[in-house]
């Protein structure tokens, strides 16, 4: 377990929203490889607490769970089957708006692919995703993979954001380090009412 100080500036329409609190985080990672897990389990819990007298607009407080697992399919294959799903709730008060819980928002920017960052946000989020994880070729420079996500939020904002809000397509891996496993990642993926666009990122998405 251990304690962080957290501090935070947002500005909306040339407003300075500040929060600052203190965090708490539990943390289990067995993978080997963080960059590109071909099996283990991360886990980790993280409480914030925020309050006026370290210098936040407001009180308020929020937990986030998260949890991921990798487990090889078939189970001598290099391909590999991934879950993973984000809890983010508001435990008390009301977070400054651009720090409420928001799809694309979580640590590494990686929720919701499928759709815009900040396309969904509310006091709390609840997120899950499988992706399936292939080699192309025999030395594993090209692979490949296939992802399904879905997304609900608390209906603070809009009843709509309330619903089920699924997402799924597929992508592209390239091999940029063998030593590392490091791989460029290029999907497509696919949202709700037409949402839809490329998602890159350097390294697996979780």
């Amino acid at each position: 377990l251990t304690p962080e100080i957290a501090d935070q500036v947002t500005t909306v329409m040339g407003t300075k929203e500040e929060a600052s609190g203190i965090v708490g985080r539990l943390l289990f990672d067995n993978r080997i490889n963080p960059i590109n897990s071909k099996k283990g389990v991360f886990f980790n819990v993280s409480y914030r607490a925020n309050m006026r007298a370290i210098g936040s607009d407001s009180n308020w407080q929020s937990l986030q769970l998260d949890a991921r697992t990798y487990v090889r399919v078939p189970a001598r294959s290099e391909n590999v089957l991934t879950f993973w799903t984000l809890q983010w709730l508001t435990t008390g008060g009301t977070p400054p708006f651009l720090l409420l819980p928001s799809t694309g928002w979580d640590d590494n920017y990686n929720t919701g692919r499928g759709y815009i960052q900040g396309r969904f946000r509310g006091r709390n989020m609840h997120y899950v995703e499988s992706e399936y994880r292939y080699r192309i070729t025999r030395n594993g420079f090209i692979g490949g993979v296939a992802f399904v996500n879905l997304q609900r939020f608390s209906g603070d904002l809009s009843e709509d954001y309330a619903k089920f809000h699924p997402g799924y397509g597929l992508g592209l891996r390239i091999k940029l380090n063998k030593y590392s496993d490091t791989n460029l990642c290029i999907d497509y993926g696919f949202g709700s009412s037409g949402s839809k666009g490329f998602f890159v990122n350097l390294a697996e998405v979780f």
